[in-house]
């Protein structure tokens, strides 16, 4: 096993990082339950009919915390996918961890802009080029190793070495 049983699991990068891939896989090595991927572009659909929607993200925001909640009770392994690029957003899911004594991981995608530009083309849901190169300076700025370590997080894993110890 790679991830602890029990553990808040934090994937941390920029759009078209592999984020969702990586957890389609965490979850086919049995590492975590399908359900217990709580992914923001899956409620967005759900509550807006597009995953890109961001009307309704407060709304979305709240279902994340409710179910990260329930699970973390349970003690349910749980994948939070979105972006958690901003240090006040990740202390939130850390804070529900923490209340039930769980381990928080955080896994960092550190992909280059390039390559995310490249990847997110490819993309049936393509964002917008500035939106994405936004976002890679946000995860430099607001999620670096250094930041991530000096938060409540037990450890700070490289999407690379995830996937190498899945292979």
């Amino acid at each position: 096993m790679i991830l602890e049983p029990g553990s808040l699991v934090l994937l941390v990068g920029a759009p078209a990082a592999g984020k969702s891939t990586l957890a389609d896989a965490l979850v086919a090595a049995g590492e975590v339950a399908a359900g217990d991927v709580l992914s923001t572009d899956t409620y967005r659909e759900v509550l807006t009919g597009g995953a890109l929607d961001l009307r309704r993200d407060r709304k979305v925001w709240s279902h994340v915390r409710e179910q990260l909640t329930e699970r973390m009770a349970a003690g349910r392994t749980t994948v939070v996918d979105a972006t958690n690029l901003f240090p006040r957003r990740r202390a939130r899911h850390i804070a529900v961890a923490r209340e039930y004594g769980r381990r928080v991981v955080a896994v960092r995608f550190d992909v280059p802009a390039a390559d995310l530009l490249e990847r997110n083309e490819a993309r049936e849901r393509a964002l917008r080029p500035n939106v994405v190169v936004s976002m890679a300076v946000e995860m430099d700025q607001h999620a670096d190793l250094e930041t991530l370590k000096a938060e409540d997080v037990d450890v700070v894993l490289a999407a690379d070495d995830v996937w190498r110890r899945l292979a």
